[in-house]
């Protein structure tokens, strides 16, 4: 009997260090972990990067939800875009997904500008996905293949339902 107590305790032991293991280089909503892309700050297509400040001219939001390959969904990251030398034109306060564009005159920015905005402040693995054609993306309810063509305006709803994540 002890024997076989031990050996039960022996496996859920390794059980759990197989999936701490398995979860290690994920954050807490199970997004794999990948570095951020270089260029923070820079200019993205018709986005800025500025001292921050945005009393706003300009001013709309949209919705950005986001769905992992299980189905279930996912936060957008809080404080994409703001960074501590400048805040684009084009950034998330919480993770509601509620996308604000806050400029100083009219500009047109794009899903795929905040997309490549994400790549540069945080994991970017859910871009990442995107541009590697491993997620489908709703305008809307209809289903649109090239994000750069999805121009951001008030009240617009956006959709991301990951296939897989790249791999690494």
């Amino acid at each position: 009997m002890r024997v076989g107590f031990h050996a039960t305790r022996i496996t859920a032991l390794l059980a759990a260090a197989l999936v701490v293991g398995a979860c290690a280089n994920t954050d807490k909503y199970g997004v794999p972990l990948t570095p951020t892309a270089p260029g923070f700050g820079e200019i993205v297509g018709d986005v800025s990067c500025d001292s921050g400040g945005h009393d706003a001219a300009f001013h709309l939001h949209s919705q950005l939800a986001v769905y992992l390959p299980d189905g279930t969904s996912t936060v957008v990251p809080a404080d994409i875009g703001v960074g501590g030398t400048c805040m684009y034109w084009l950034h998330t306060h919480d993770t509601t997904g509620k996308l604000h564009v806050e400029a100083p005159a009219t500009t047109a920015a794009t899903l795929a500008d905040f997309l490549e905005i994400w790549r540069r402040s945080t994991n970017p693995t859910i871009p990442d996905a995107v541009n590697a054609g491993l997620a489908e993306v709703r305008v809307m309810g209809e289903v649109v293949n090239d994000p750069a063509s999805i121009e951001l305006t008030d009240g617009l709803g956006v959709e991301i339902f990951l296939s897989a994540f790249p791999p690494r």
